[in-house]
């Protein structure tokens, strides 16, 4: 009989799943800078997240060493500490507000979504958070930005694809400043969608959440610098 074929390699088709979305998310990304539209998914078609949806779930359905989010010995709060910039979003919420912090619906030129990059911190035992929400016109300067503080910690889960022991992403977001203004995080209700999410996929340079309480919102970030 003729010798089975080995099975593939964990590690290799990870690999591939992974070039394969960073390669899509950048051309959406392109596209939509040079259409004048919002990246990170704002403004992209329900074929295009599609096509996005189906490359996060091959990707987090391999149970690979390169995915430390089910790995053994299990993942450290550390592992995710960094400064990580959001590549796409399909949170609902988000998608309505233009926005995290819900200041992107506004109808001023110089009032839109740019960026939102998130900073993770602290020690072993405690997490401070900061995301950095970037306005102003469509591939020009920056008008102003909105820092979201408070901490962040792990609660232990099951993986939603593997069923694996798998953390999830825990906010307790407090105070929202833009300009000379300073808000208790808890009268915004728009950044409910950050506040729980289950770890899909994490290695040192793509971090992949999932909402805990409305599953079918995703977030992939990329780390920034190292």
């Amino acid at each position: 009989p003729a010798p089975e074929e080995p099975s593939p390699d964990p590690i290799v088709v990870s690999s591939e799943m992974k070039a394969n979305l960073l390669s899509y998310l950048n051309e959406m990304t392109v596209n939509a800078k040079n259409n004048k539209q919002l990246t990170c998914g704002f403004d992209c078609t329900d074929p295009e997240r599609q096509v996005i949806h189906d490359l996060i779930t091959s990707l987090s359905t391999i149970v690979s060493p390169s995915n430390l989010a089910i790995s053994t010995p299990k993942m450290k709060q550390t592992q995710a500490m960094g400064e990580w910039e959001l590549l796409y979003t399909c949170s609902h919420a988000m998608l309505i507000n233009r926005s995290l912090s819900g200041l992107g619906r506004s109808t001023s030129k110089m009032g839109q979504f740019q960026s939102l990059r998130k900073r993770l911190s602290g020690s072993r035992f405690l997490g401070t958070a900061e995301y950095i929400e970037s306005f102003g016109t469509q591939g020009g300067e920056t008008a102003f930005e909105v820092s979201i503080t408070g901490e962040w910690y792990f609660e232990e889960k099951r993986h939603t694809y593997t069923g694996l022991p798998a953390p999830c992403l825990k906010m307790e977001l407090e105070k929202v400043v833009y300009g000379p203004t300073t808000n208790g995080a808890d009268q915004w209700s728009s950044l409910g969608p950050v506040k729980l999410t289950d770890f899909l996929y994490l290695d040192k340079d793509l971090m992949i959440l999932q909402g805990n309480s409305n599953p079918s919102s995703l977030f992939v970030y990329k780390k920034i610098g190292d």
